[in-house]
């Protein structure tokens, strides 16, 4: 029987080396999106495209298609990739490996640790957009979440399942807010996804605001601002799948998303890139698809076995109420 570690070896051997069976070429960059043809792949398929000057590979996703064009973006800076260069396709579907060890752990938006304390034993494996719950299935929310917080707890009473959001402009405490739910909520599980954050100001809020004891019930997943918009989605997208994971297992989870604003945003340059014509405040009509696609994964589980009590935080820019992602927020969640 092969041990674990040999099986992640094999593991990250197959996402650095994709099969050579067919291949496309690339044809064209423009801005954030690049252009291929010769291949075909659906929407959210993974793909690896060869750096001419190494010949080591960039990681990119299909995100639209106009004919037998597709476009592509890159998980990371393009640097050193040409006419010309070949493009496989390493998978068909976004999907995200998980497993009861990632407790206590730090990853990025593919799954991969940034806490330096090596692999993590993963144990299954999942499409990023989850299953959808039928809404006659879902169990009633009757049972109340102790935050730890006593002014939460009396004036704004969350219930195991409920959907909040944090609304309010920048630099106001949202984040050392949520840290403080972190440590003293009775939840099972804590999810907290850093979404488009300033880079040092994610291992300020794990070590500093969250701490040893908030940190060992929980799961971080960070996408700093700098990283591709691609990956901002996939982390906000990988937050609700660990949160749906542990929730069907039977917990109670208490997912921290910090924050949707920053999650429309990335989705924001992808629909810009590749043709979205703007709507309010420069939006495509993509992104208020997607909101309410992410605040719906929330809730309680399939006749009522677990939970996921979500807490978003939303950036009022400028402190407009009328912002409209504060709009379709306050449409979407339960309570603010």
């Amino acid at each position: 029987m092969t041990d674990f570690a040999t099986q992640v070896d094999n593991h990250i051997a197959h996402l650095r080396a994709p099969e050579l069976s067919a291949s496309g070429k690339l044809v064209r960059v423009v801005g954030l999106t690049l252009e291929a043809k010769g291949i075909i792949a659906p929407l959210g398929a993974h793909c690896q495209v060869e750096n001419i000057d190494t010949g080591a590979f960039i990681d990119a996703e299909v995100v639209g298609f106009h004919n037998e064009l597709l476009y592509l973006m890159p998980f990371t800076e393009p640097s050193g990739i040409g006419p010309g260069a070949r493009i496989w396709v390493r998978s068909n579907h976004s999907k995200a490996s998980l497993g009861n060890a990632m407790l206590g752990r730090v990853v990025d938006g593919l799954g991969q640790p940034l806490d330096d304390k090596g692999p993590i034993a993963y144990t299954d494996q999942l499409g990023l957009e989850g299953l959808p719950i039928n809404p006659m299935e879902r169990g009633p929310i009757k049972q109340v979440l102790d935050t730890g917080i006593k002014a939460i707890n009396s004036c704004l009473t969350l219930g195991q399942g409920q959907r909040i959001g944090l609304m309010a402009g920048s630099g106001v405490g949202k984040s050392v807010l949520l840290g403080m739910l972190t440590r003293n909520t009775k939840a099972d599980v804590v999810v907290i996804g850093l979404i488009g954050e300033r880079g040092r100001e994610v291992q300020e809020f794990i070590q500093q605001t969250l701490g040893e004891e908030g940190l060992a019930k929980s799961v971080v997943v960070a996408a700093p601002a700098n990283v591709s918009p691609v990956l901002r989605l996939k982390a906000t997208n990988l937050s609700h799948l660990i949160a749906e994971y542990f929730r069907d297992q039977g917990k109670n989870v208490l997912l921290l998303c910090d924050s949707l604003t920053r999650a429309a945003h990335a989705q924001r340059e992808i629909g810009l890139a590749i043709g979205e014509p703007p709507t309010a405040k420069g939006y495509p009509p993509s992104v208020f698809a997607l909101l309410p696609r992410l605040i719906e994964r929330a809730g309680v589980g399939r006749k009522g076995v677990g939970s996921i009590t979500a807490i978003y935080t939303v950036l009022a820019e400028g402190d407009d109420r009328a912002d409209p992602i504060v709009d379709i927020a306050r449409a979407s969640l339960d309570g603010q």
